[in-house]
């Protein structure tokens, strides 16, 4: 569903921090590098350990400084203003796709990647089933143009977008999932940004209950065991507790499967903790994950292999005085390993030995980041300033040892009058590789009538090439270390109407992109190397819209989206392997209707049309074809149990999102889940 409230969305945002500055190593030098490596470790512990004791400082330093008021009148004086400004006009003047917990937990998912395959102008472009690897495109850009945040930290990967979504986070405890599309300076995203919300209470909905004499508190049990074809076993536990002003949200999951084809074959675990206390959160998470790689990255060698393991600490303070002022900051940590195998265990698809070239490609990365911002805020106004570092490392066998810190400062002016909110801001941008550049927006909204809402932005915003545009080589790629950020500048406007149970948005933009970076190679099958490179120009329009009815005791949803996308660029008449490979048409028909009494259904008929062309298994050159989608649930449910049958692809479509790599046929599953 389409929401313009971005309350959340902007308050939780990223935070980023500068470590360490700028070093490369040579590859050969490699005690150096080893010991170059223990130095840097030491010096992020003990810098991330400063800065989360100023975290954890910060709110005693917070309770000397405010006024000495009761704290339930306070807080509910706090709630109050927030309401109002949120009901009426704060920051409504973006529209923002949101996915809720109502409507994922009837759906046949258990993935985030597949919850974001049924938003309008969101591509999800698979190498697998479950999330082993996807690729997030919004709007015709690229994977590495996207920002990914779990409750407002940023997760993006600085190596490769292919594992941005390596993310320990079952569908099971996932509260909302919010898309915001388009360019945008203040989350300093590119092409758009998703921001994933696990299950939690803070002090706002604390306040909410007691109002209501609701008790706060008490124990939440979920779990749920799936099973289907390909050998398919996906158990799952989550514990949610509260008492007062503490919390604690964790979940586990095992998911393991022997695959849809020939080394398709995958298990993932995961583990995550979400605690808070007060004006504190903090969240670990860790997942390993093992999968076949059939073709991942080229279809002469079929027999990859991908192993990753990734872990992420964070911690986030935040704090609102009657007053008007607020302050938040966050700190986080994020490691990350892959190990990548051309030839799975040393031999090719016919069990012959690996080339004497031939090595696994290991990949360490630690990606480590701090926010600080300030407000003032009044009835018709609101002021924020801050700053976030963000430092980036990598240690590779293939790539080297690099490090580049970015720093960025910001600050915004927001105006609210009636049914009128806008606002104004920029950033400025250093980053230890690249040097300065800046972005800046403005952002309109008008709601003339109730419940109808306008809007018009123009966002300029700025990328810096990932590692592997920048480093990696192997058989099949060879990256250019002179490869250029990309820039970027978007014009939207959208228009949103709810009445009673109907809703209906619909929104049109144009983004002028510069230097817009892609990997490329000649359309001939014998050539196996693709090269990085900047597209001088590469611009793109579209439309996106939906219209939607719920809330009726039967048919609980039925909603219809198509979303439409137009790139152009040159690319000389060399094949593309992210940027002109685009979808350009989604149009997506989604249907919950009640059956009888706890029964239930949910069905999702999508059609997908991509341009842009593609090796096939045969290694000729084929187009994407347009592809029909029909996946369905049916269930039973009472308020402790949930029985359901799954089933994707039903009409057992052939068809690829990546060249040569299948994408699954059908796929049945049976999943029981309890709440406790």
């Amino acid at each position: 569903m389409i929401h313009a409230n971005l309350q959340d969305f902007f308050q939780k945002k990223d935070g980023i921090v500068c470590l360490y500055t700028k070093k490369v190593v040579p590859l050969h030098s490699e005690k150096k590098a080893s010991t170059m490596h223990s130095q840097l470790r030491r010096i992020i512990m003990r810098r991330l350990v400063l800065f989360t004791l100023i975290v954890l400082a910060l709110p005693l330093w917070a309770g000397e400084m405010a006024d000495t008021t009761d704290i339930r009148f306070r807080e509910l004086n706090e709630v109050s203003v927030t309401g109002h400004q949120t009901a009426l006009q704060t920051e409504g003047y973006r529209l923002v796709a949101t996915m809720t917990h109502e409507e994922i937990r009837v759906l046949p998912v258990t993935t985030i990647a597949d919850l974001l395959q049924y938003i309008p102008g969101v591509d999800i472009r698979q190498r697998g089933a479950s999330g082993v690897q996807a690729d997030l495109s919004i709007r015709g850009g690229t994977g590495k143009q996207v920002k990914v945040l779990l409750n407002g930290i940023d997760m993006t990967d600085p190596q490769t977008e292919h594992y941005t979504m390596d993310l320990p986070v079952d569908a099971l405890i996932i509260e909302r999932v919010e898309v915001l599309q388009g360019t945008n300076y203040a989350l300093d995203a590119f092409s758009g940004a998703i921001n994933i919300v696990t299950k939690s209470q803070g002090m706002k909905e604390l306040e909410d209950e007691r109002v209501r004499g609701l008790e706060v508190g008490g124990l939440e049990v979920r779990g749920k065991m799936t099973a289907g074809e390909y050998g398919l076993v996906n158990p799952a536990l989550a514990v949610k507790a509260q008492k007062e002003a503490w919390y604690i949200n964790s979940a586990a999951s095992y998911n393991r499967s022997g695959g849809y084809a020939v080394n398709t074959d995958y298990q993932i675990v995961n583990a995550f903790v979400q605690t808070g206390w007060k004006n504190l959160d903090f969240q670990v998470g860790a997942q390993m994950k093992d999968a076949g790689a059939n073709c991942f990255y080229s279809t002469k060698y079929p027999n990859q292999f991908d192993a990753t393991r990734t872990a992420f600490a964070t911690a986030a303070f935040h704090h609102r005085w009657q007053s008007g002022w607020a302050l938040h900051a966050n700190a986080y940590y994020r490691a990350h390993y892959d190990r990548f195998e051309l030839f799975r265990g040393g031999k090719d698809a016919e069990g012959h030995d690996a080339p004497s070239w031939y090595a696994p490609n290991r990949h360490w990365t630690h990606t480590s980041g701090a926010h600080i911002e300030g407000s003032w805020s009044n009835t018709w106004s609101k002021t924020t300033a801050g700053a976030e570092v963000r430092d980036e490392f990598i240690r590779s066998s293939n790539m080297g040892v690099h490090n580049r810190v970015q720093v960025r400062y910001f600050a915004e002016q927001r105006f609210y009058w009636h049914g009128l909110s806008a606002a104004v801001g920029g950033a400025g941008i250093w980053n230890s590789q690249f040097g300065h550049d800046w972005s800046a927006g403005a952002n309109i909204g008008y709601e003339p009538v109730r419940g109808l809402h306008l809007f018009v932005n123009v966002n300029r915003a700025i990328r810096v090439p990932t590692f592997t545009d920048l480093y990696y080589h192997s058989a099949t790629q060879e990256a250019d270390p002179l490869t250029r950020p990309e820039k970027a500048l978007q014009l939207e406007g959208s228009v949103q109407y709810t009445h009673g149970h109907w809703y209906t948005s619909a929104s049109g933009y144009y983004r002028w992109g510069q230097d817009i970076i892609d990997w490329i190679k000649v359309p001939d099958p014998d050539v196996t190397v693709w090269r990085s490179t900047n597209n001088s120009r590469v611009n793109a329009a579209g439309v996106e819209a939906a219209v939607g009815f719920q809330g009726h005791e039967w048919i609980r949803r039925i909603e219809l989206s198509y979303a439409f996308c137009d790139v152009q660029a040159d690319a000389g008449g060399m094949l593309s392997m992210y940027v002109l490979d685009y979808l350009r048409h989604k149009a997506t028909l989604r249907i919950e209707h009640k059956i009888y009494k706890g029964f239930g259904a949910s069905w999702s008929l999508s059609f997908r049309q991509r341009e842009g062309e593609y090796t096939s298994l045969e290694g000729t050159i084929q187009r994407y074809r347009p592809v029909w989608l029909l996946d369905g649930c049916i269930y039973w449910q009472n308020p402790h149990v949930k029985i359901s049958v799954e089933a994707h692809n039903m009409a057992d479509q052939l068809y690829y999102d990546f060249s040569g790599v299948l994408q699954p046929r059908h796929w049945v599953a049976g999943t029981v889940q309890f709440m406790l």
